[in-house]
């Protein structure tokens, strides 16, 4: 079960035959499909299932071309005949055209297959002679797990009328066995035919019966069932029982996603393309990877997101908090200059060579009911961090809609108001979003006087967080799980999306059934999108503007999104999970290779969000995080989240996540050694999972020893001492920057915060030694009535072991002045601060 979460979903299929997300294939060469020559595309759903003589057949005709398509739609078809003519189209580039086709199958033919012709595109649909299941009333009982099971809640003689109505697909979550039942006339024309069962998704196990009879069973959440129904047990003409027992053993089950059919005949039902899978073309070859500095605008060409000279972008970044959340809360209870604290805080991060800074903009904190932003402390201090951004040359990466709550939410605030799904459809909630956008970036930084837009260190866009999106269960029940909205603004929601469809149903001519609802989604988002991205073009922005690609939100949103405007998707991942304690357990063979759905092709790709979540003092996993976002693609990378020095010592802010430059020194250099993995590792690298470590051109980590490395001709980076035993990596005899906590071969040292040693020119280092840290509660229980991290100012020797420095004289920094220190058994004993080490 993937994160316990399955999104009901039907699959598109094309002209072009694109592939779906579950073929898995390797993204560093694969690529979306080749456009038909005049960039039409044909767009079916899968194989359709006829009852009676004449059943409807939704197309889509989707123009890929840069430029305007116009033509004729024609049909033909084999085994049958098509009732409507040829349909007139003329579609903008990234435009679609509804089409319904009215079919009609041949009485002597068990199956008809359609062509639809457009230009260069074509497609095939098989329409089958049979039964939608999901069209039937269902009743089901929930009873409790007994084994061995008891058939007799699939006897045709029990009585059901009392059961409760059941309309799939649908999913729950008792962990009872679910006794699905419906009745079903076969008629007496179709005597002597074959009967096949087709299931789709049934989570996770399933016993099916006819009539009483056991006709198969099968485990596995994701697997399809084909069964075939004997001929004695059928009643032509008469109502025969169909039961489906579901076993729901963990998490979210039920009979959750179609095709759910029942077929006449000897052919196989197919629920996937009726032609070939389409050939890919590549994604852009890797190139040379730019230099940030200075800061200038980044532009997305050909998926690939690269700076003005066309160099590629490679940023490594944080998200950072200090003006909203509980992380403003738990400043504001500490009585901290937080202006004081985000210059501290700046510091420190570009100590770490955090490159990027993203935040998802708590809206709910600086807007009205109507989107309009107020202005306020929240939108002071953002100001402030944007503006010192920009001075110190750091990127800024905004979420322009985090949606979630926040104790410091204005009353009334826009998406208080929303459901999240409810956020891409519900008029409006997109009116507001639009209203806020638009405002948001063309306010002006009152530290800067510029624009949020006009910024230099903002760089890219992205819409909404994490979206989630309701599901055809929603039409009919409610099958999202709340993520703290108050059913009142859940049930709005509800019935506005159900007037959507009826209305959407209505203007096509359409009955209620889930074979059409991919193509409903598919409308509803890419409008959104559209209408999204067009706010923020009309205020002059010019950043790459990104849609969150989380989870997976099933194949006609993942359609939509490559279709649409936006220019890049994000992604995450939180190996081992978001909050639990991962101390001891090795993630390593869970961080692989990332590999998105082909059809994203064409978008640029950044990691919104990663961690390796709870872990107190584990130190080996940030590296192995970076390969599986460059083998991704991805191009900007952001960890959650950076603790501010007001609150770091307590972690109080997000306790599953806790990362600070002098809280969590070993933590610190493993999210370097993993910043210069991510920078110098080409885009598309391959590799496979590691089990024990994972070594990856200057990258190495290593469970076994909790450590990681990054090793370069010029620098060195160690989570922890290096130890005699195992070096994955060749070192340099002098390199010109060393990042670590403990001793290595360079430099003996006692302490346990991280030092940082940095040539200057060739008879000067500069070091930078922090104080000693320790570890004194845990991590998820952090609170201010008891701190989880200490830091002390303790002397500590520190011998430099770099060949020709023998010689070399140490002297303290304070302020501009310099204080030589003693040399103590051919070292110094230093305590924290910053030092001269020169010949």
């Amino acid at each position: 079960m993937a994160n316990g979460r399955k999104i009901t979903r039907r699959k598109f299929v094309s002209g072009a035959a694109f592939a779906a997300a579950s073929l898995g294939l390797d993204q560093s060469v694969k690529a979306a499909p080749s456009p038909e020559p005049d960039g039409l595309e044909i767009r079916t759903a899968a194989s359709v299932v006829f009852q009676y003589a004449q059943e409807p057949v939704p197309l889509m005709v989707y123009n890929g071309s840069a430029t305007g398509r116009a033509g004729v739609l024609t049909f033909s078809c084999t085994g049958g005949s098509v009732l409507t003519g040829p349909v007139h189209y003329d579609l903008e580039p990234k435009g679609w055209k509804m089409v319904v086709a009215h079919v009609q199958i041949d009485p002597r033919s068990e199956q008809a297959i359609m062509t639809c012709l457009a230009g260069g595109a074509s497609a095939k649909v098989v329409i089958h002679r049979g039964f939608d299941l999901t069209e039937l009333h269902w009743k089901w009982k929930q009873a409790p797990v007994v084994s061995p099971v008891a058939a007799d809640l699939a006897s045709p003689n029990l009585d059901d009328r009392n059961w409760a109505s059941l309309q799939i697909p649908q999913e729950w979550n008792s962990n009872d066995n679910a006794w699905c039942r419906t009745w079903i006339t076969i008629p007496e024309q179709w005597r002597g035919q074959p009967l096949h069962l087709f299931l789709g998704g049934v989570d996770d196990n399933d016993i099916t019966y006819w009539n009483g009879l056991e006709i198969g069973r099968t485990n596995g959440w994701n697997t399809n069932r084909r069964y075939s129904i004997p001929s004695s047990q059928i009643r032509w003409g008469q109502p025969n029982l169909l039961t489906i027992m579901v076993e729901n053993p963990t998490y979210g089950g039920g009979l959750y996603e179609p095709p759910y059919v029942l077929y006449a005949g000897n052919s196989q039902w197919v629920p996937g393309p009726s032609l070939p899978l389409p050939k890919t073309g590549d994604r852009p070859i890797p190139g040379r990877i730019g230099s940030p500095y200075p800061l200038r605008p980044i532009h997305v060409d050909h998926g690939v997101l690269r700076y003005p000279e066309g160099a590629e972008v490679a940023l490594w970044g944080v998200n950072y908090y200090p003006m909203a959340w509980n992380e403003f809360v738990n400043m504001e209870k500490r009585q901290v200059d937080m202006k004081a604290v985000i210059r501290e805080d700046l510091t420190h991060l570009q100590e770490m060579e955090v490159e990027a800074i993203r935040i998802h903009v708590f809206d709910r904190e600086i807007s009205d009911g109507a989107g309009s932003l107020r202005p306020n402390i929240h939108l002071d201090l953002l100001d402030y961090l944007v503006s010192e951004c920009s001075k110190r040359g750091i990127y800024f990466y905004f979420t322009l809609i985090a949606w979630w709550a926040s104790p410091n939410e204005l009353p009334g605030a826009f998406s208080t108001q929303s459901s999240k799904p409810g956020m891409m459809f519900a008029p409006a909630a997109k009116a507001a979003a639009v209203n806020f956008i638009r405002q948001f970036l063309q306010h002006v930084n009152r530290y800067s006087g510029r624009m949020l837009k006009d910024e230099p260190s903002v760089c890219f866009l992205e819409v909404m967080n994490e979206p989630d999106y309701f599901v055809y269960g929603d039409i009919h029940g409610s099958s999202y799980t709340p993520q703290g909205e108050p059913n009142a603004v859940l049930d709005h929601d509800h019935r506005i999306f159900r007037e959507l469809w009826s209305e959407w149903l209505g203007r096509h001519k359409l009955k209620d059934t889930p074979v059409y609802f991919p193509f409903f989604r598919y409308e509803l988002m890419r409008s959104y999108i559209r209408q999204m991205i067009d706010a923020i073009r009309s205020t002059g922005a010019s950043q790459p503007v990104a849609i969150s690609y989380f989870f997976d939100p099933g194949d006609d949103i993942t359609q939509a999104i490559a279709d649409s405007e936006c220019e890049a998707v994000t992604v995450s991942i939180y190996p081992g999970g978001w909050g639990q304690v991962n101390d001891g357990i090795n993630l390593l063979p869970s961080v692989g290779k990332l590999q998105l759905d082909q059809r994203l092709a064409g978008k640029a790709r950044v990691a919104y969000e990663f961690d390796a979540p709870a872990t107190n003092v584990s130190c080996y996993l940030y590296p192995a995080i970076a390969a599986h976002f460059r083998s991704g693609e991805c191009q900007i990378a952001c960890q959650f989240q950076y603790d501010t020095i007001a609150t770091a010592r307590w972690n109080t802010d997000w306790n599953a996540h806790w990362l600070n430059f002098l809280y969590t020194p070993t933590k610190a250099v493993s999210y370097m050694a993993a910043g210069e993995a991510f920078r110098r590792l080409q885009r598309g690298v391959t590799f496979t999972s590691g089990t024990d470590q994972l070594v990856i051109g200057p990258m190495a980590t290593s469970f076994y020893h909790n450590m990681s490395m990054a090793v370069t001709p010029e620098a060195v980076f160690h989570s922890r001492q290096i130890p005699g035993n195992w070096r994955p990596l060749p070192l340099p005899n002098l390199p010109a920057r060393i990042v670590g906590t403990g001793s290595s071969p360079y430099a003996d040292y006692g302490g346990s915060g991280l030092y940082k040693l940095e040539k200057i020119n060739e008879r000067t280092f500069h070091l930078l030694i922090n104080p000693d840290a320790s570890l004194v509660g845990n991590c998820l229980q952090g609170s201010f009535t008891a701190p989880v991290g200490e830091l002390q100012e303790r002397l500590q020797w520190f011998h430099l072991n770099l060949p020709g420095w023998e010689k070399a004289k140490c002297s303290r920094i304070e302020g501009k002045r310099k204080r030589q220190i003693s040399i103590v058994e051919g070292g110094w004993l230093l305590r924290p601060g910053r030092y001269h080490i020169e010949l």
